[in-house]
């Protein structure tokens, strides 16, 4: 009887043996470290390259070969004015000296005849300092006040070298009525710029 329930408890306890085991196992081995999942990183977006700058349009020196309007309030004008200072150009009316500066930087020069072609320069005598004087060029009015009026002799061509300041020079020639001789001086009006606008 005795050998019978040893041998059943034998037997049983080798049948539960691999369950009693896994439940041991269980609550006693240390659960295995989490695993962490890396995710790499977006690659950084390239930096913009460097765009470089517009230059800004240079400013010419010189005049170019374009047309212009002088306007002159007190004596009522509101010429065009061409480029160059030949009997063709003068005909026609005021002409731009090639030499010329550029308005913004330079000494504009302007001849016209004062008894012949319409005489646009007739009373240029009558400007004092102070009287406005407007060129238009190139899309932008030009404003210039007077600074002095002035007779000098007809070989003198400093009138028409460049200037400290952006000036503006009107040149004829004086007297207004033609002199026994025929030798005239040269009348000349000399301004300053005030200020410039846009036209368009």
């Amino acid at each position: 009887m005795y050998a019978l329930a040893g041998l059943l408890a034998v037997g049983l306890s080798y049948f539960l043996y691999p369950y009693a085991k896994g439940i041991y196992m269980k609550n006693t081995t240390p659960p295995p470290p989490e695993v962490q999942v890396m995710i790499p990183e977006a690659p950084p977006e390239p930096e913009p390259a460097d765009t470089p700058p517009v230059p800004e349009p240079k400013t010419p020196e010189k005049l170019v070969a374009a047309q212009g309007r002088l306007l002159i309030p007190k004596l009522g004008l509101n010429l065009s004015v061409y480029y160059g200072v030949g009997e063709t150009e003068l005909k026609k009316g005021p002409g731009f000296y090639p030499q010329s500066g550029f308005p913004s930087i330079g000494n504009v020069c302007i001849a016209g005849h004062r008894n012949a072609h319409g005489s646009p320069f007739l009373h240029l005598d009558d400007l004092v300092a102070g009287d406005d004087i407007y060129l238009i060029y190139q899309q932008v009015r030009y404003h210039y006040l007077v600074e002095r009026v002035f007779v000098t002799a007809p070989t003198d061509w400093s009138v028409v070298d460049p200037t400290p300041r952006p000036a503006l020079t009107l040149t004829t020639c004086t007297p207004a009525v033609r002199p026994p001789d025929g030798k005239y001086d040269r009348l000349i009006v000399r301004a300053y710029l005030r200020d410039s606008q846009s036209e368009t």
